[in-house]
């Protein structure tokens, strides 16, 4: 939507670096190659100027009175003449300086210490920079808590249209470079970097950074974000955030003084602020909903498809609680004697062995189950069972998409086995969209129970279960 209305004038932004060339025209009789111009260091990005209301201020161009600056390639050079006639025209109308800047283009090096490296940003004098460290591919950033409306609205954006690498960000103040070192004058001043998005281990890959005593704010976000992007945040959230000043002046529709609004403009405000209120609200319970069922299910995921030993075999018995299913841990009653897990449902009751391989499974893994189908009428307390399930975790070391689908894929083999034979990724499949009949099918066979019962947690009270003796006295 444009912002510039009968009366507005353009809003001056000055855009770091050189303006977008125009093509070459196409002279007969000569070469193409020697006829070319040189690539521009800032392409315009598609941005649509005049559709912003927006007066780019390019190299060479007065930035004196520019509302903010974009930086889509590197910040600003804060020493250059550009950069200081801006910052010294917000000082003066005591304005922010507002600053968008992308980091991490050019050619990247390596520290030993962090990693690769790439160009970061260099602030003001004294105020030290801004260091960018490539991610590996896949990183999946989340909102940093605590933002304003317009921070929020900028971490959306990136989330939606993301750029091709993040940048792990960190603040770097001008500090000396060993205790000996001389001090400097004046002394290093003191700043903040506050994220506004993070990745999967906490660090900011896209945040703004803030000198200790106000007056600027410097909005960074990886090389690679769409102008465009930039360009109409700048214009529709940073700029009416942060300098409506610059908005006043231009006579911008942005920005209105509330004192001269109707009082059907000034409801509808207030309607909008509430409803913006709400849907934030809204998205952070989502948010916190969202996170608690992870904390579920990732460690069940992760048990499935590459756990061991007793890590697997709690996960399987975590599916056959919410399957319904009354189940014990056999290796705490009778040791490496019996099968791992004892599972009742709907009166039957069944030996469930649990093992895992790296790659394609032994055939001998059902010789284990039978053994202990065997031998479990002569161990302790114990009663009869119908039947035994195998459970097994195959191919470990493959990504769970490159996996066999079936545990034995020698179907003479599979055809004659006489106990069920269930991949624990085929169980995570079952748990993940709730089909407890197919869970049940599979480890009871037909039961003639039509329904489960209404809640099935982990952790089952044996009081609830109605079988004395010593098993149920020691159902976890």
């Amino acid at each position: 939507m444009s912002t510039s209305g009968p009366s507005a004038a353009p809003i001056p932004l000055h855009i770091a670096g050189e303006p977008p060339a125009p093509p070459a025209p196409d002279v007969i009789g000569t070469s193409a190659g020697a006829a070319r111009r040189p690539v521009p260091a800032v392409r315009s990005g598609g941005v649509d100027w005049a559709a912003l209301g927006v007066e780019p201020r390019w190299k060479d161009q007065e930035t004196g009175d520019c509302a903010a600056v974009l930086s889509p390639v590197l910040g600003p050079a804060t020493g250059l003449e550009p950069y200081k006639r801006y910052a010294a025209g917000a000082r003066k109308r005591g304005e922010t300086a507002l600053v968008v800047a992308c980091t991490g283009a050019g050619k990247r090096s390596h520290n030993v210490f962090s990693g690769p490296v790439a160009p970061g940003i260099h602030l003001p004098r004294y105020y030290g920079s801004i260091s960018a460290n490539p991610l590996p591919v896949g990183v999946s950033p989340e909102l940093a808590d605590g933002l304003d409306h317009a921070e929020h609205d900028l971490g959306t954006r990136l989330l939606n249209r993301p750029p091709a690498t993040w940048f792990r960000l960190t603040y770097l103040g001008d500090r000396p470079s060993h205790p000996g070192a001389a001090r400097v004058w004046p002394p290093p001043g003191e700043g903040e970097l506050r994220p506004i998005l993070v990745d999967g281990l906490g660090d900011p890959v896209a945040g703004v950074w803030m000198p200790a005593g106000g007056g600027a704010r410097w909005f960074v976000v990886p090389h690679g974000t769409d102008q465009r992007l930039l360009a109409e945040w700048l214009v529709e959230k940073a700029l009416p955030a942060y300098v409506p000043g610059a908005l006043t002046r231009a006579r911008s529709p942005l920005v209105r003084d509330p004192a001269l609004a109707t009082d059907a403009e000034a409801r509808l405000v207030e309607t909008i602020a509430k409803e913006q209120r709400a849907h934030e609200r809204r998205q952070t319970e989502l948010q916190q909903q969202l996170a608690a069922l992870r904390a579920v299910a990732d460690p069940l995921r992760d048990g499935l498809l590459f756990g061991t030993g007793r890590l697997l075999e709690d996960a399987v018995h975590d599916v056959l609680v919410a399957a319904g299913a009354v189940v014990t841990c056999l290796d705490d009653v009778y040791g490496t004697e019996s099968a791992d897990l004892l599972a009742e449902y709907g009166g039957r009751r069944a030996l469930v062995e649990v093992k895992s391989a790296n790659q394609r499974p032994p055939q001998s893994l059902p010789d284990k189950l039978l053994k202990h189908l065997n031998t479990w009428p002569g161990l302790t307390g114990t009663e009869p069972v119908d039947g035994g399930v195998l459970v097994v975790n195959y191919q470990i070391k493959l990504p769970p998409a490159q996996r066999d689908a079936e545990v034995y894929t020698d179907r003479a083999f599979a055809d004659a086995l006489t106990m069920p034979v269930i991949g624990s990724a085929r169980l995570l499949d079952w748990w993940r969209r709730e089909d407890w009949d197919a869970v049940r099918r599979a480890v009871f066979g037909d039961t003639g129970v039509a329904q489960p019962p209404e809640i099935a947690v982990p952790d089952t009270d044996p009081k609830a279960s109605g079988r004395p003796g010593l098993l149920s006295r020691l159902r976890r």
